[in-house]
């Protein structure tokens, strides 16, 4: 059970890094989504375009694949669900059914096989798009994207009930909650 734990963080973890790599096209509308409370606010995530050092054609390149991979990639990650949801529900059904939570368990298998079969093959055509030195770049932001949500889990574990981050500016605030106050000069 602790290797598909395993097996899900690493598909997790892998496509995270693909959303933060294919959505940098959107980065630039600079928006921060409160379903992500570990996400930092928009003004601090880099633009993966600009940091890459990207050519106009390799844009283009990366806007065409995205296109053409979101719907491959949504309805994995639905199919994933699906299977993930049809599973637990067997498994805590009212009469269990050995047979079907085997089946199940397989369905969700051969899900995560074709998320992380995509994963791969995107990678693998983004890496394509790079030249050495953008390559070089992307492994080291890759690197401190890591880094920094290491620390983030970290510093959850060592504080549970501290807030995930801090309120950004356009931020949702708790209900009474007041913006901080601005100087006046």
């Amino acid at each position: 059970m602790q290797s598909l734990a395993k097996t899900i963080f690493r598909c997790a973890f892998l496509f995270l890094a693909g959303f933060v790599l294919f959505g940098a096209v959107t980065l630039a509308q600079d928006e921060t989504k409160d379903d992500e409370p570990d996400a930092p606010p928009a003004q601090q995530r880099p633009n993966l375009m600009r940091a890459l050092g990207l050519r106009p054609d390799q844009v283009q390149q990366f806007r065409r694949f995205n296109q053409a991979w979101q719907p491959k990639r949504q309805e994995a990650a639905m199919q994933l669900r699906l299977a993930n949801r049809e599973l637990d529900a067997a498994i805590y059904a009212d009469n269990l059914d050995e047979d079907l939570v085997k089946v199940k368990l397989s369905a969700f298998h051969e899900a995560q096989k074709e998320v992380a079969k995509l994963r791969f093959e995107e990678e693998l055509a983004i890496r394509k798009i790079l030249d050495p030195e953008q390559l070089q770049r992307f492994r080291e932001l890759r690197r401190r994207f890591a880094e920094n949500r290491q620390q983030r889990q970290l510093r959850r574990q060592q504080n549970p009930n501290a807030p995930l981050r801090r309120n950004s500016p356009g931020q949702r605030r708790e209900p009474g909650e007041r913006p901080p106050q601005r100087p006046t000069n």
